[in-house]
């Protein structure tokens, strides 16, 4: 049995120490996946085929009922007057 006394700056120590041993796991880790990633990226990187560019589609328009039944939530979500703000465009999600 452990019978010696442990003073408060002995246990400081020991408990800084214990977190100096976490904290460098923890870093050596982080570097390691990041130096692991970088490796799979590029040796994934030249075996992918390029996509071609895409193209966007042009929206279709959208008929006044439906942008007033819009403009309507929207206005009713924000609760605003339709003079307080403006629509720059709508997208389909």
């Amino acid at each position: 049995m452990w019978t010696g006394g442990m003073t408060v700056a002995d246990s400081i120590i020991i408990s800084l120490v214990g977190l100096l041993v976490v904290f460098s796991a923890l870093a050596v880790l982080a570097i390691a996946v990041i130096i692991i990633s970088k490796v799979i990226g590029t040796l994934f990187k030249e075996s992918a085929p390029k996509a071609a560019a895409a193209v966007a589609a042009p929206a279709p328009a959208i008929d006044e009922e439906s942008y007033a039944v819009l403009l309507a939530a929207v206005s009713e979500e924000a609760r605003l007057s339709g003079e307080q703000f403006r629509v720059t465009s709508i997208k389909e999600l």
